[in-house]
């Protein structure tokens, strides 16, 4: 299953080894009052965006903006209500990194209450690795450093993402700031270690139920285990940008929900202070990012981020929460420098101070269709066959099993589980096919050779499926599988029938592609067959993956990096000779390709290393 931040005034001195903690904040809490407006069961919204102290225009241009940006949800929040909702505000998407500002705060509901000693060490809690395990500077990084990125650990971790690695035991704790995310997966085991209480049950009942978040649910945060990196998973969360904004609302009021202190005042500045400057943009507190650019400073905006820039951004200084989604279940990307500036323009929309009693309405629930599902009783004698626990892919699809589904019968739905991507239900279709709920993601059924259910599987597996049936001469299982990928992603069924043929006879897979090449963008058709090859890299069969992008250079000649891609098949086959050579004719058609450029000379270091 398939689920896989950031760049000029400083505003603290860094000093590696400093222990210190700076001043945090300089916002008057008595501007804050504990009957200030929160949310109830529903968000509610300005009728008259006026009423919050926005300019209509503005905000309509920057409405505007949004729209040109790849994002799916975006909200605003002033005083409390909604201004701004933009897009699918109800829809759970990934979390990615913004998890981490999740367990910080857990953290400072337990320190708040005296359970968790921040200088206590890995040593003192138990923490160790499998195999050779930490070493013992490493089991000196304490609590603190691990929750500023700066435990000196640079141990491999699970969904790893950015990583700024160190060798091993060449810092000591809390020296120097590296984003790595076994300080963050760690923390989630140190937090049962010392409290008893595992992250998702934790967050549910200190601010899922208090925040009372709409579509929040225990399932939809799942650990993510990769044993052979570490012992520690990560924690991925799902989450709507609406109930991402209750949360950025109680970190804007610094802790206070309504008329309690959820948080104390004091973890909120601590954990939102500045410790490590990152970018230009960006410094780190404890698992918060911290804003850098006086645009931002002024209003005291701290976000909690992750890939595709999700953004949870509190302006404590303005009362104000801005969130931004992004659908990385399509592998969209939100662009940073847009994102800032989006929030530049919304800030800028703020002219006038808002009214003492606003015209409010109860937000409006996004209006969705439902997908279509297969008939009652249909359904019902095909449920009862996907019960079980398969192969992911399954194996008539002829890969490595990368994973296991679990698919159980819960109340009539059917809801699958794997360690990959955790939890979710999914809708039968009248087809056969079911739709992920939240991903929207279409997955496949599949048959063994004797006609029983043997898993399901993404569509592309299913394309990987078709191609290995062709390499092994089974033209007629080829062929099935084509047909079950159907016409829903044209470009994946047509580079599937293309990558078919070639391995059939190469002859006919080149006048297949060439009579797409004449039908389509040429762009398409080389995103296409590339994208097909790398699937085959990632499988481990790069002997496949050269025969694709042997292709993609017969068919692009002139594409730099089709001749990278063939370079990477190569070497990944043993042959560097023959890979430096690819490697060198795709950086002289591309002197600006740096990912082929950096090849070449990791490649050419190589093979002098060995000469000498």
């Amino acid at each position: 299953m398939k689920r896989w931040i950031l760049g000029l005034a400083l505003l603290f001195l860094i000093v590696p080894g400093a222990t210190s903690e700076p001043k945090v904040g300089e916002h008057d809490p008595s501007e804050h009052s504990p009957g200030e407006r929160v949310p109830g069961k529903q968000w509610m919204r300005y009728v008259d965006p006026a009423d919050a102290g926005f300019d209509a225009t503005k905000l309509a241009a920057a409405e505007a903006q949004w729209k040109e940006l790849p994002s799916s949800a975006f909200m605003v929040i002033a005083d409390g209500a909604v201004v701004a909702n933009w897009g699918e505000t109800d829809r759970r998407f990934m979390c990615h990194s913004v998890r981490k500002s999740f367990l910080s705060a857990l953290f400072g509901i337990y320190w708040d209450r005296g359970e968790i000693e921040l200088n206590k060490t890995m040593a003192d809690v138990g923490i160790d690795e499998a195999g050779d395990g930490l070493l013992e500077s490493e089991k000196q990084a304490r609590i603190l450093d691990l929750l500023k990125a700066r435990s000196g650990v640079f141990h491999p971790a699970a969904y790893a993402g950015r990583t700024d690695s160190r060798p091993r035991g060449s810092e000591g704790p809390g020296r120097f700031f590296a984003y790595n995310n076994w300080d963050f997966n760690t923390l989630a085991a140190v937090l049962e270690k010392e409290t008893g209480d595992t992250v998702f049950k934790a967050f549910d009942e200190h601010f899922g139920r208090p925040l009372a978040m709409e579509d929040w649910r225990v399932s939809d945060g799942y650990f993510h285990y990769e044993r052979d990196k570490s012992a520690y998973p990560a924690y991925p969360f799902r989450m709507s940008a609406r109930d991402a904004a209750r949360f950025g609302l109680l970190f804007a009021r610094e802790g206070m929900w309504g008329d309690e202190q959820i948080l104390s005042r004091h973890w909120v500045r601590r954990s939102t202070a500045l410790y490590s400057d990152d970018s230009d943009a960006f410094g780190y507190g404890f698992m918060w990012w911290v804003a850098r650019e006086p645009r931002f400073t002024r209003h005291g905006l701290v976000a909690a981020l992750g890939v595709g820039n999700q953004m949870i951004a509190a302006l404590p200084d303005s009362d104000l929460v801005i969130v931004n989604r992004a659908n990385t279940y399509r592998g969209e990307r939100t662009p940073m420098e847009g994102l800032l500036d989006l929030i530049e323009s919304v800030l800028a929309a703020r002219t006038s101070e808002p009214v003492g009693a606003p015209n409010l309405e109860a937000l409006a629930a996004a209006s969705s269709t439902p997908p279509a599902e297969m008939p009652q009783a249909e359904a019902a004698a095909l449920k009862a066959e996907l019960v079980g626990d398969w192969p992911y892919p399954p194996t008539p699809l002829g890969q490595p099993e990368l994973t296991r589904v679990k698919i159980t019968l819960e109340d009539g739905e059917l809801v699958t589980f794997s360690e990959v991507s955790g939890t979710f239900v999914h809708t039968l279709q009248p087809d056969g096919s079911l739709i992920e709920e939240d991903s929207l993601e279409r997955y496949l059924l599949i048959r063994d050779d004797d006609g029983a259910v043997a898993g399901i599987s993404d569509p592309s597996a299913v394309a990987r499926g078709a191609v290995l049936a062709s390499v092994a001469k089974n033209r007629a299982g080829a062929k099935k599988l084509l047909a079950l990928l159907g016409d829903e992603d044209p470009r994946m069924t047509k580079t599937a029938g293309v990558v078919v043929d070639l391995f059939d006879n190469r002859k006919k897979g080149e006048k297949a592609a060439r009579r797409w090449l004449a039908s389509a963008e040429a762009s398409e058709v080389e995103r296409g067959i590339r994208a097909a090859g790398y699937q085959f890299l990632r499988i481990e069969r790069p002997e496949l993956s050269e025969e694709i992008f042997a292709l993609d250079t017969r068919l692009f000649p002139e594409s730099s990096e089709a001749w990278e891609a063939l370079g990477r098949a190569r070497f990944e086959q043993g042959d560097s000779a023959q890979a430096l050579e690819y490697l060198t004719k795709a950086v002289e058609l591309d002197p600006e390709n740096r990912s082929a450029a950096m090849r070449f000379k990791k490649l050419q270091e190589g093979e002098t290393e060995t000469e000498r």
